[in-house]
């Protein structure tokens, strides 16, 4: 992993986490009012859903065979790589993050040893507790590996016998539920964000959280003993030292908030019941829509081109020959495969996401050249930087590759592509067309039919535009079809959406297999008067 990539999932993490446990810092008060301590202890698991959802990979968007441009091959090969500059902020910038973890892990650390070390000898008494020589901080659950209860000196003299109860109860509430694991993730969060103050926080929060949570299980079990329990506290010899992994008594401890919580009722069932609906509930939402919001990993677009709904399938029109060119794309390993079809001299572009976080763009045009060649200009960019500006004479039906990489050599996206020209009346040349493309799996002519253009909107001479968006199974077929935009509206959505779903894709591919994705298909209404007749002479045969 790069220094560039590295920043980019540490600034990805930081906005996702930021926005966890500021959603939690607002709802923690109200929640623990109206449910209880516990409710906003569970409230927290917001942080590591966000997190997570950030870190899983992001939702797959299969592409479209549709008509784009023209598209025409390059004979040979060309190899054009960016130039050979080298930012090195990213690297200093990853030093620096690094330099700060290393230097909070050794703070907490020391953190740890001081308290430990603060203890004195231990040594492990007949019930299997933990007898330390000093008191402050102590009662304490510690040990990550291997957890233990640990009391202070004079436990038995300092504490009555109703008092020890409840504070081991304490104790052993935070072993049951992993407060003391969930403290060394809090650390490590720590150490990893150091730099962001609002998560340090946040952090502190938690513990509090933790801490008030544990005090209600304790009276829920114990109902009858508020007033020891209190007294209890007030007895306990608070830690001047904190301990980063482990659950001890400490300076910061709200203990005055912790006596008056005291005094509140136990949550009932239903209140647990709605804490937990409400805590599983806000993580699942808030998790999948982080999820949601990233792009997807490959996607190809077409350009605003106006075409009729007749051109959208196949062969001629007035304005020029239609070329079908079926592309293979591959970025960081992935494979993607597409068809586009356009007259020449209309500009078409693609584009796609790698793992590493660039963002990949390709817009070309193509012109009839002489000797039956043809000339392919473009533009090649990364995270909209200009990579390369190539210049190419292509011959048809010649499959030829392009290759570019970023200027620091991480990304690399390879480019194959095969252009046949489709003619009207042509029927050797559309069979010839279309046994190329099922070869590598491609969709043709006959299995996108296009939508008919609706008899009143020819009669008034309406043109539009729909964008439909179509979920499409591992097989190629569109499961779902939905209307993500309609000008004007309510005059070409049904015929779309009626096209669409006899429509066959070439699915998105991972790691070799066929997987499921969504797709954005513009379809454009066109009111040509050429195109009308090509229209009406085809629907009449």
């Amino acid at each position: 992993m790069t220094s560039t990539e590295i920043l980019a999932l540490l600034l990805n993490t930081t906005l996702a986490s930021s926005a966890a446990v500021a959603l939690a810092l607002i709802l923690r008060r109200p929640l623990r009012h109206w449910l209880g301590a516990s409710a906003a202890y569970l409230l927290w698991l917001l942080l590591p859903a966000m997190l997570l959802a950030v870190l899983l990979p992001a939702p797959r968007v299969a592409p479209v065979p549709m008509r784009v441009s023209e598209v025409a091959v390059q004979v040979g090969q060309a190899v054009v790589a960016g130039p050979a500059v080298i930012a090195h902020w990213p690297l200093w910038l990853c030093c620096a993050w690094l330099a700060g973890v290393l230097l909070m892990a050794l703070r907490l650390y020391r953190q740890q040893r001081k308290f430990q070390q603060g203890l004195g000898r231990l040594s492990q008494r007949d019930d299997g507790l933990w007898q330390a020589q000093a008191v402050a901080g102590l009662p304490a659950a510690m040990g990550l590996l291997r957890p233990r209860i640990v009391l202070p000196a004079g436990f038995e003299q300092r504490y009555l016998p109703i008092e020890q109860q409840l504070v081991l109860l304490h104790e052993r509430v935070h072993l049951q539920r992993g407060d003391i694991a969930i403290n060394a993730l809090l650390a490590l969060l720590q150490c990893l964000y150091w730099f962001n103050p609002l998560l340090l926080f946040a952090l502190r929060c938690c513990r509090e959280d933790q801490e008030l949570s544990c005090d209600e299980r304790v009276i829920a079990r114990v109902s009858g003993a508020r007033r020891s329990y209190g007294e209890a506290m007030l007895k306990t010899g608070l830690a001047a030292s904190p301990l980063p992994v482990g659950c001890h008594w400490q300076n910061h401890h709200p203990l005055k908030e912790r006596i008056a919580m005291l005094k509140r009722p136990v949550p009932g069932r239903k209140q647990w019941c709605a804490m937990l609906m409400l805590s599983l509930g806000l993580s699942s939402a808030f998790g999948y829509t982080a999820w949601a919001a990233q792009p997807g990993k490959v996607v190809s677009t077409s350009s605003s081109t106006s075409t009729s709904s007749s051109s959208s399938t196949s062969t001629t029109t007035g304005k020029g020959t239609v070329y079908a060119t079926f592309v293979e794309a591959t970025l960081e390993g992935t494979k993607q495969r597409f068809e586009l079809q356009q007259s020449a001299g209309t500009p078409f572009s693609f584009s796609a996401s790698s793992d590493k976080g660039v963002q990949w763009a390709a817009e070309f045009t193509l012109q009839p050249a002489a000797d039956g060649m043809l000339t392919l200009k473009g533009t090649l960019k990364a995270n909209g930087d200009l990579i390369s500006s190539p210049t190419l004479l292509i011959k048809p039906d010649v499959a030829a590759g392009i290759e570019v990489s970023t200027a620091d050599g991480r990304s690399t996206w390879v480019l194959e592509l095969r252009s046949v020209a489709l003619a009207a009346g042509d029927p050797a040349i559309a069979s010839a067309a279309s046994g190329k493309a099922e070869q590598v799996g491609l969709p043709n002519a006959g299995r996108m039919p296009p939508p008919s253009y609706p008899r009143a909107a020819i009669d008034s001479g309406t043109s539009g535009k729909v964008v439909l968006r179509i979920a499409v199974d591992a097989e190629g077929r569109a499961t779902d079809v939905v209307v993500a935009e309609a000008h004007p509206k309510g005059v070409f959505e049904e015929v779309s959406i009626a096209a669409a779903r006899q429509w066959r894709f070439t699915p998105a591919m991972k790691d070799g297999k066929p997987v499921a994705g969504t797709i954005r298909v513009p379809i454009s209404f066109d009111m040509d008067e050429e195109e009308m007749h090509y229209t009406e002479t085809q629907s009449r045969s």
